[in-house]
């Protein structure tokens, strides 16, 4: 009981009205005034405290006052939330690009043609109207006479120079009318399969169509597939050189009716006639 009157008379005090009023100090008339209980008082102390809290939150989250506020652990989160921004996109860029590749490789063994996902889009107007000086400057003409009356002949260019893969008779030629993107060589089943260029095995395993099958990506964007198999000599990753043995000759696979090599030679997506680059007779 005593604590309900102690809470009564509490309620009571707060509740009592006070005048507060501003009165002339000469006349003493009253200028003007008003009456306010202390409960009043504190509600409105209270409102006027959560609006300038409320509008001082919005100085700082929307204006450059935040910066004042902002502690060497935040932004050391924010540097490395935008290094793994960057890292993310990047594993993005190079996700893409080797998904595309798989797809090339696929089509690949599947003989099917496709253009290189991974060349300059031939729609891209980027550069057309680009207008470049293509004048021939003062230091360009001093080059040239140098080089044409020099006493030394100019470095010879080097070419590729082509290993062949085995030595035979060339069963079937290249047709890529005919999605026969490549040549068949019969020769011995035991005979070993060379590289024809130095490069960096990139499949090595088995597909219902071409058997044992192992592919090659070589310098200057040169691809070299060599399909039925009777066993796989080089694993994916390997490095391989000029004439090294990465296969023997076999007749695995469904499209094949003996021991030969089908072997196939692309650049830059495109496929080419082994037989311009390549003399496989004996």
């Amino acid at each position: 009981m005593k604590e309900e009157s102690k809470w009564k008379a509490f309620w009571s005090r707060n509740r009592k009205k006070h005048k507060l009023s501003f009165t002339d100090d000469a006349t003493y008339d009253e200028k003007w005034g008003f009456t306010l209980s202390s409960l009043n008082l504190w509600t409105l102390l209270a409102t006027y405290t959560i609006v300038i809290l409320f509008i001082f939150f919005l100085l700082v989250k929307f204006t450059p006052l935040e910066n004042l506020f902002v502690t060497e652990a935040s932004s050391v989160s924010i540097s490395q939330v935008n290094e793994n921004s960057n890292a993310i996109d990047s594993l993005k860029d190079k996700t893409r690009s080797t998904q595309l590749y798989l797809e090339d490789l696929k089509k690949i063994l599947n003989d099917e043609p496709f253009d290189d996902s991974l060349k300059l889009n031939p729609d891209d107007t980027t550069f057309d109207n680009y207008q470049g000086n293509f004048d021939k400057s003062k230091e360009d003409s001093l080059l040239r006479y140098k080089i044409e009356n020099a006493d030394k002949p100019l470095p010879e260019i080097h070419y590729d120079f082509f290993h062949a893969p085995v030595k035979g008779t060339i069963s079937q030629s290249y047709k890529p009318k005919k999605k026969h993107y490549g040549i068949d060589v019969v020769t011995a089943e035991s005979e070993p399969i060379k590289s024809c260029l130095e490069g960096t095995v990139v499949f090595s395993s088995w597909t219902s169509k071409g058997g044992d099958i192992i592919i090659i990506q070589h310098k200057n964007e040169y691809l070299s597939v060599y399909k039925h198999c009777s066993s796989l000599l080089r694993n994916v990753g390997e490095k391989v050189q000029t004439g090294d043995p990465i296969a023997i000759v076999g007749n695995s696979g469904e499209h094949t009716d003996g021991p030969h090599l089908h072997f196939e030679l692309w650049k830059e997506g495109a496929p080419l006639n082994p037989q311009e680059y390549i003399n496989f007779s004996k």
